[in-house]
Order: C-alpha cells, then sequence, then structure tokens
C-alpha cells in the first residue's frame, strides 16, 4: 500500500502508521482548484463509472476540473484531488442529481505508481461523504465493477451494496420494426410510471434508491448534457402502464432502460422490440442496457437479439444522516400527602332565600 503519514481532509489530521519501506507524504484532501491542472497530468488511472451512462459522455480531466472551477457553468459538479504536495495523486468526482441533489460517484483516479491507491481513495471518499453531510446531501451513490479494486475503498467508507446489474452491449446494424403497443411517454406519464416502478422493484431497493415521480421526466436530470436525446416508450393495459422503456442517445451510441410489470411478461419481446425500433438510425449503433439482478427475462431476450454481457457491477449508497437516539427521562419520585375530602360547599344563593313566614 502506498504509505502515507497523515491525511489531512475537513480540517482533520488522521494519523497513519508510515511504512519504513517506502517514502512518507503528507496528503491534503481537498477541492480542486484550476491551478491543479496541470499537476492533474500525472493521473493516469482512471476509473470511470455509473456504467452504462458513462458511454455517453466524454471525459477529460481537465474538462471537468474547468466545469467545477467555472463560475459560468455554476459548479455542479464536484471535484476533490488528493494533493501530495508536488503532485496530485488521486482525484474524485461527483455529480449532483436532482430534485433532492443526491450525488453520484461518476470519476475516480489515482496516481501512485507501483503503490495501492486504496490510502488514496479512502480518503478521498471519506472528504466528499463529509462535504456532501455539510451542504445537506442525505445519500451518496455509486455504481463500480463487482471485482473492481474501488469496491473495497467504498465499503470502508460506509457506502453499502444495494443492487446487483450485468451490462450488456449489441453493435445493432438494423433496427426491428416499429410496434403498435408502444406509444411515446407524455409529460404527464411520470406518476404512472412510477406506480410501475413500485411494482417491479423489489422493495429493499426501493428504500436505497428513494425515487419519486420525478425520476421519469424527459427533460433528463440535473447533470446530464444537453446533446444527449430521450424519449421514453409506454405499454398500458387499460389505465395502469405494465411496460416502459427509456432511451438516451448521443452520437451512435444509444442506452436502453426497462421496467416491466412482473406479472406481464410475455409484453417483454414488444417492449424491447419498440425501444430499439426508437432509436435514431446509424450505421453500426452501439446499444447498451443495464440489467439488474431481478430482471432475468430481459437478459435472455437481449441475448437473443445478439447482446453480450461486457460488464458486472454493484450499486451501492451512502447515507450521511444518522438516527438520532432521544434522550431518556428518569422518572423522579413525587410524594403527595392525601388528606381528608373537604365537605362539598354549594353557594348559598343556589339553597334560595328563607321564606317570610308573615307574609301571607
Amino acid at each position: 500500500t502506498l504509505p502515507v503519514a497523515e491525511i489531512r481532509g475537513a480540517g482533520n489530521k488522521l494519523p497513519r502508521p508510515p511504512d519504513p519501506q517506502g517514502p512518507i507524504i503528507s496528503l491534503t484532501v481537498r477541492s480542486a482548484r484550476l491551478s491543479d491542472i496541470a499537476k492533474l497530468r500525472a493521473v493516469g488511472d482512471i476509473n470511470r463509472l455509473n456504467q452504462p451512462e458513462a458511454q455517453l459522455e466524454s471525459f477529460h480531466q481537465f474538462g471537468s476540473m474547468i466545469k467545477v472551477s467555472g463560475p459560468w457553468l455554476g459548479g455542479r459538479r464536484r471535484f476533490f484531488v488528493a494533493d501530495g504536495g508536488e503532485r496530485i495523486v488521486g482525484f474524485a468526482q461527483f455529480q449532483p442529481m436532482a430534485p433532492d441533489r443526491r450525488w453520484l460517484l461518476t470519476t475516480l483516479g489515482s496516481a501512485t505508481g507501483v503503490y495501492d491507491a486504496r490510502p488514496v481513495w479512502d480518503a478521498l471518499l471519506s472528504h466528499a461523504i463529509i462535504d456532501a453531510g455539510l451542504r445537506g446531501v442525505k445519500r451518496l451513490y455509486a455504481r463500480a465493477p463487482t471485482q473492481s479494486p474501488i469496491v473495497p475503498a467504498l465499503l470502508s467508507t460506509g457506502f453499502v451494496p444495494y443492487a446487483q446489474e450485468t451490462i450488456l452491449a449489441a453493435l445493432l446494424s438494423n433496427k426491428p420494426s416499429s410496434v403498435d403497443k408502444l406509444r411515446p411517454q407524455e409529460e404527464g406519464d411520470t406518476w404512472a410510471i412510477h406506480q410501475l416502478y413500485n411494482a417491479a422493484v423489489p422493495r429493499q431497493v426501493q428504500y436505497a434508491e428513494a425515487y419519486t415521480s420525478h425520476r421519469w421526466d424527459l427533460r433528463g436530470r440535473d447533470g446530464e448534457s444537453r446533446s444527449r436525446r430521450i424519449a421514453g416508450w409506454l405499454i398500458e393495459e387499460g389505465h395502469d402502464v405494465v411496460g416502459y422503456a427509456r432511451t438516451r442517445s448521443r452520437g451512435g451510441n444509444h442506452v436502453v432502460e426497462l421496467v416491466h410489470h412482473p406479472e406481464r411478461v410475455a409484453l417483454l419481446p414488444a417492449l424491447i422490440d419498440g425501444a430499439l425500433a426508437g432509436l435514431s438510425a446509424s450505421q453500426g449503433m452501439r446499444v447498451l442496457c443495464a440489467v439488474r439482478g431481478y430482471q432475468a427475462e430481459v437478459a435472455t431476450l437481449l441475448h437473443a437479439r445478439g447482446f453480450a454481457s461486457i460488464l458486472e457491477q454493484d450499486l451501492h449508497v451512502k447515507y450521511t444522516t444518522a438516527n438520532v437516539r432521544l434522550p431518556a427521562f428518569e422518572q423522579a419520585p413525587f410524594h403527595l400527602e392525601v388528606r381528608d375530602k373537604l365537605p362539598k360547599r354549594v353557594p348559598s344563593f343556589l339553597h334560595g332565600t328563607p321564606r317570610d313566614e308573615s307574609v301571607t
């Protein structure tokens, strides 16, 4: 591991035992500055997380730094660096997401040479969690490959896995024909789609993701590139939505998201073909889809259409809030002396005035 003498983050010093066999550095974790651009050239190990959505945008650490620091762009992204003094030895980038401003870990990088990056990632994640909590953020999320060395760093800083998913990809030269059962999503469909989500997704996953109907808004989530094309398609039975497909596209890359009612599996072929038919035509278009562990039927149908599994990843959540325990109240003894009851007293005017017997 990379020997670190001390790590400074959020104003605190965390002692680390130095390794006598290696160098000792003093690490400072802080928000990135424009002056860090030159030092970021040394960061060569870059892990782009949040797959497959990450395939829809290009990444360069310099461009991300400018987006973070540029006041004309509002500084929406959160970019933290681990500064070793003469060089930047790691960075982490988070994307705030609407409507509750949750943070999503999108990139984690390191430049630790022959040493393990784990201590640097631990420090970056710990600093980001504290910073998020101070800003009122209640949840942080991360999607990381199952066998990635990033996973131990996530677990050690309090992230908890709540679901698994497989990324499937295909190069499609021909699109399926359009399907009559599907109709385009309209602005007022978000509530009905959310009811479908509640019926299709296990309860523990719903608790972890804490979505509202805003999640299905076609205007896109905060932080998404404006160059993306977003479309939604629905299958209805009566007044209920039993199948939903959302597509995000940029250039020749397309990401398909599928939600279906567990009792309407027979509609899945139409839902998949309709979503693929709605993609903009391009020569050899690349299509990716994240399939959760509870969507086995979707994976089978995608494999039959030429898709191949390319990545297994875990979904993690970290809560910045803590349970508050109410103080226990002790019962104080209170002695009350019991006295004899007082006789009932009635106002004299209620008894009436004595009658004058002399009056006839």
